[in-house]
Order: C-alpha cells, then structure tokens, then sequence
C-alpha cells in the first residue's frame, strides 16, 4: 500500500498534490451497523480497474501501468510485470470497512520471478474516485497509513524499512505486523483471513477525528470510527477461521492486528508492484489472489 516508505519521489507527488486539502462537499458514506451475527460468504465480483489517480500516480508518478499487466481467469486476478516499471491493477467495491467482518482470499507470489527487495503487495484502503491525480484529497474520503491495510506485503516492513526476502502482513502507520516464514524469490502461496473483533477486546478507541504519520497530518473535520482489525493465514484452500476460532488466533503472535479508522468511503482492492527501492519492478514477477470472499453484517 501507500506510505512514505514508498520512496522520496512517491511521497513528494502525493505531498505536492493537496493530500489533505478540505472537502467541498460533505460525504457520508458510513452508515451505523446493524448488531448480528453477519451473512454467509460472498465472493466479490474482482472487476479490474486502473486507479490511477488514488494508486497508481501516487505511488510510482507517471510512469506506473496499469493496462496490460493483469490477467483475469475464473476468480484468480495475476499481476505480472511487463516492464521495469511499476505495476498495479485495482478492484473497485462498495463495501464499508464498518460493515465488513471477514475476508478471505488465496494470495501468492511465483517462485523465482521477482527480486529480493521488490516490493509486491495485495492490499486495500477507503477512497472515493477522483477524475484525475490533481483532484483534493478529501481528508474523511480518501488514503491515510490509519484506515490502509497490507493482507500481503513484502520487503517494506517496521519503520518503513526494506527488509530484504521480507514478506508480512503489514500496516501504513499503526498495530503489529507479522513476518512470513516464506521469502519473495521462493515464491509463496496462503490463505488469508482478515476480521474485525466487533467486541473490540484491543480497545481501540471508539472514533477518530485526525491522522499523524511521520511528517503528514490531516484533520477529517469530523469524528471516523474505528475498528479491531485482525489477519490471520494458513494453508490456502479454505478461512483459516470463522466466529470463535477467530477470536482464538486475536492473541497468536503470528496474527497481524491494528485499530483501523473507517473513512466515508468504500474499500479498494489493489494488486501493486512498486519494485525494488527506487521503483524498478522485475520484468515477469507475478503474483496474484483467488477466490476473495467477504462477510458482512
């Protein structure tokens, strides 16, 4: 996902382009949820798309593609390179993170198709669209590290390091990730399971009305909520968890965990391909996810 780890030129395209300029319209998005149980699965349609405005500039500028890059068979979406530049495609939904309470996903990297140190994710945060990269950012409507979450990232890790082979379930700017025994160039393929604790056992606080990360700041000019958010993996094939057994794993080391704030604004999925640390990606490095599914209340 995005941070200012991403690399100086990244974070000096999303800083010079009015990240935290203020709405002109109030968004409300979040509606308060009801309190049951939640539904069965549902897959998620997966439909590509070419964010460029809220991906693919941000991250990686002008030179970041889109088109051309992914394949779409059955319900495995592929990201694979086809140059040294920056790759990524998008999955729009209109899915509320305050509404979701479980998703689940087969991810993977190829074995011996991408680079030591590149950085390759499958990960989502809440924007609204903009017509273009120029567009304001409204603070409550679009990216900050507080309301991202990495369900697959490698090499960039704590502190906005690259960790060389390094693969985790990560955040932008807050809770604890969890490394992977596996490594990038072996390659890797699990299953993913993310959840939210609605009993809120972490006691993240209820709302939130601003975001500091590192040098940036926004106040949302209203009060987020925010959420208990947990990932988990397994073996890939089936959740490597639902209700109780969830709330089992909340206190495994190997569960990545974080209070997530929830914007006015729907969650998009993302497969990206940043490169190694001065964006050059490994022409054929593939990676991709199968089967995502999602529960909501």
């Amino acid at each position: 996902g995005f941070t200012c780890d991403r690399g100086e030129a990244a974070c000096t395209v999303r800083s010079g382009r009015e990240l935290f300029s203020s709405p002109t319209a109030e968004v409300s998005y979040f509606r308060e949820p009801s309190h049951d149980d939640g539904s069965m699965p549902v897959e998620l349609p997966m439909e590509p798309s070419c964010d460029y405005a809220n991906v693919g500039f941000p991250n990686c500028g002008a030179f970041a593609r889109c088109e051309g890059e992914y394949e779409v068979s059955g319900s495995t979406r592929t990201l694979k390179a086809s140059s040294e530049h920056c790759a990524y495609v998008t999955f729009r939904t209109e899915l509320s993170l305050a509404n979701v309470l479980q998703l689940d996903a087969d991810v993977f990297i190829k074995s011996s198709t991408c680079a030591a140190t590149e950085n390759v994710a499958f990960w989502f945060f809440q924007t609204i669209e903009l017509s273009s990269e120029s567009d304001p950012h409204p603070p409550a409507n679009t990216w900050d590290g507080f309301s991202e979450v990495d369900l697959m990232e490698t090499s960039i890790g704590p502190g906005g390091m690259h960790y060389r082979e390094s693969i985790r379930s990560n955040f932008a700017a807050t809770g604890n990730s969890t490394l992977w025994p596996e490594n990038i160039t072996g390659g890797v393929h699990q299953h993913l399971t993310m959840w939210q604790d609605t009993t809120n056992a972490a006691g993240c606080p209820a709302n939130s009305s601003s975001a500091h990360f590192w040098s940036m700041a926004m106040e949302y000019g209203k009060e987020l909520p925010v959420v208990s958010i947990y990932v988990a993996r397994c073996k890939p094939g089936q959740p490597c968890c639902t209700g109780e057994a969830c709330r089992r794993l909340q206190d495994d080391r190997a569960t990545a965990r974080a209070c997530i704030t929830v914007k006015d604004a729907p969650i998009l999925l993302a497969l990206t391909n940043w490169g190694t640390p001065g964006h050059r990606a490994t022409p054929g490095c593939e990676l991709g996810v199968s089967g995502v599914t999602v529960r909501t209340r």
